[in-house]
């Protein structure tokens, strides 16, 4: 049920999340869509900084043996501060794409955006997963209620952006009156001067993870986007509609299991934390397999049904095969990454992000002065494959440095996907 839940309640997330970005491709022109998926894409940055910075800390902090009530609220006032900035960055770099109008609406969105996910993932942390998927669930049908008004009124970037972010609203009130009371009036209680002790010792190495892990994944959407413009970008954001549930899953289970292996290591319980990545990437590699095979289906045989006559339906095909391929990779590297986050070795992991990052950023800066712009992503596989193989050594590491014969958790595929 904890697996079903967390892949089916962003799975309606995503669903209602397509479905935006769906109409939107069919009615905007391609430079504005392109505007749009790449503030998409900055808030989901600002999730993984978020990651970094309050929530995984958060959740090892309060499920750790030396827990802390005052630091702990210390993690909802540094909450409010960084919505508020990535709030102001998200506003800028609309304006900055040639959208000042809808600016304030990307502003409030990424704010609110930034409060929900420290809201669910401190409802994970507290082992509280039927209350988080209740966000996700309020959220989406939000969303699709939001955006089929949209529709009538006449559907625009700056419609979309509303539907989004009256959708988030409704996300974070579903996150319950005890949450929202925290996050807006006793964070003000919080001292700064108690997360001190956590960016000494592992935000600021969460932080250096998280910044590389995105120049990983997503260097190309800035390179492209710097170099041929938001119209040049907008068929690989568009086939990334395809593999989207996919990400929001991994991100779901993220959070779900973080909280679950940090115990185990807590209680020393070893073989359980194995277990926890191996059910984790069996359950995510199902995912794929599903969403792979419907994004196939979809461009074999109704590709004008999803996509502008206006797309390149090779150009559109190359995108989605290699997103197949970065999102595999993906499915295999995150639960070792997670596994490591929960030992807490944010140092090996910032060291190698660092590594694998670079290696990323030169490829896909050289596609894309060379090449197509669509080949921009296979320097994402470049790099995707060097995190793999950096992850698979360092869990392996792990292993060994706790003198321990850890045995695998015995879960098939077929039990994986019966619990789906």
């Amino acid at each position: 049920m904890r697996y079903g839940l967390a892949a089916a309640a962003p799975g309606t997330a995503a669903a209602a999340q397509f479905i935006l970005q769906l109409a939107l491709l069919r009615v905007v022109d391609s430079t504005s869509f392109g505007q749009f998926a790449f503030i998409l894409g900055l808030v989901q940055f600002g999730f993984g900084l978020s990651n970094a910075l309050i929530s995984t800390p958060y959740t090892v902090n309060i499920n750790g043996s030396a827990f802390e009530p005052g630091q702990a609220l210390s993690f909802f006032t540094v909450n409010l501060l960084f919505a508020a900035g990535w709030a102001v960055i998200c506003g800028g770099v609309t304006t900055v794409l040639g959208a000042p109008h809808e600016a304030w609406l990307f502003s409030l969105y990424a704010f609110l955006a930034m409060i929900r996910w420290f809201g669910r993932a401190h409802l994970y942390a507290l082992h509280r997963p039927f209350q988080a998927a209740g966000s996700d669930l309020a959220y989406s049908f939000a969303l699709v209620v939001a955006l089929g008004g949209a529709w009538l009124m006449g559907l625009s970037m700056a419609m979309g952006a509303m539907t989004i972010t009256l959708a988030t609203l409704a996300g974070i009130v579903a996150l319950g009156p005890t949450f929202i009371a925290e996050q807006f009036h006793r964070a003000w209680a919080g001292s700064l001067r108690n997360y001190g002790a956590v960016w000494r010792e592992q935000s600021r190495w969460t932080l250096l993870g998280v910044v590389s892990s995105e120049a990983t994944a997503n260097a190309h959407a800035y390179a492209v986007t710097i170099f041929a413009g938001s119209a040049a970008f907008a068929p690989i954001a568009a086939a990334t509609l395809l593999v989207k549930p996919i990400s929001l899953a991994i991100t779901s289970l993220t959070q779900l299991e973080r909280p679950t292996m940090t115990r185990h290591f807590t209680t020393g319980d070893l073989a359980g934390a194995y277990g926890s990545v191996w059910r984790f990437r069996a359950v995510a590699l199902l995912v794929w397999s599903g969403t792979v095979a419907l994004g196939v289906v979809a461009l074999a045989w109704y590709p004008q049904t999803i996509f502008k006559t206006s797309y390149d339906i090779k150009s559109l095909s190359i995108a989605f095969s290699l997103w197949a391929v970065i999102s595999l990779l993906q499915c295999w590297s995150m639960p070792s990454s997670i596994l490591l986050q929960a030992a807490q070795w944010f140092q090996p992991l910032a060291r190698w992000g660092m590594i694998c990052a670079i290696l990323a950023i030169l490829a896909v800066f050289a596609l894309v002065l060379l090449a197509a712009p669509i080949y921009s992503l296979l320097g994402i596989v470049l790099g995707q494959v060097a995190t793999s193989l950096s992850m698979a050594m360092l869990a392996a590491r792990l292993k060994r440095s706790h003198g321990a014969s850890v045995t695998r958790d015995k879960v098939s595929f077929k039990t994986a996907s019966n619990v789906l």
